[in-house]
């Protein structure tokens, strides 16, 4: 009677899933785990784009941050000088004006990059 008992425990213990037992090894080769930390969004920055153009009806600046949108951002003349501020995020920004409905480059700013249509973008770093 007491073999028939010990075979009831034994067949108790091996019906019972064992638990685990972590080793140092064993975690080492365990992926770390990895809490997701928020994502905070980087504040936009004020840029002010001017251009010196006295005889001009209307001057707007396009470009990456708007869409390339001729029209989305008119800049206010201010004796001779048109002027905008924009809030855009940080970063590498390419831009022309489109003065009286002609692209035109920002002479004061000589950081270029060619575009597909033949001639080139100003670049500004926000």
């Amino acid at each position: 009677m007491a073999k028939k008992d010990e075979v009831k425990k034994m067949a108790g213990k091996a019906s019972k899933p064992e638990k685990a037992v972590k080793t140092k090894a064993a975690e080492a080769r365990a992926p770390a785990k990895t809490q997701k930390k928020p994502v905070r969004a980087q504040a936009k920055a004020e840029t002010t784009f001017q251009l010196k153009a006295p005889h001009a009806a209307q001057v707007f600046v396009a470009g990456c941050f708007n869409g390339w949108n001729p029209t989305a951002n008119p800049l206010e003349q201010e004796k001779g000088t048109w002027k905008c501020t924009l809030a855009i995020e940080p970063g590498e920004h390419e831009y022309r004006f489109v003065v009286d409905g002609v692209w035109c480059d920002d002479p004061a700013n000589m950081s270029r990059r060619r575009n597909e249509f033949g001639t080139q973008n100003c670049v500004c770093i926000v």
